[in-house]
């Protein structure tokens, strides 16, 4: 039925998104680990996403509690939290 292949479009898309979203948030810890005190603006261009989707990305990182910003956020840098 079309109702039923279109709950599976909208299922798969969901997983690909899912997947998507872990593959940049493994992607931004990585670049975090590599350079602690990189920018908003290099996170995006290394990742070839905007700003807003970064800032996005980050919020939903520090309210997990996987990484915090220590010091301003002109000068400060960002800290892996350890589990």
């Amino acid at each position: 039925s079309v109702k039923g292949s279109v709950k599976g479009s909208v299922k798969m898309t969901e997983k690909m998104t899912e997947k998507m979203t872990e593959k940049m948030t493994e992607k931004i810890l990585r670049l975090i680990k590599e350079n602690n005190t990189i920018t908003i603006d290099e996170l995006a261009g290394k990742t070839s996403k905007s700003n807003s989707t970064i800032e996005r990305q980050l919020r939903k990182l520090k309210k997990l509690k996987v990484i915090e910003r220590i010091g301003a956020d002109n000068g400060g840098y960002w800290q892996l939290i350890e589990l």
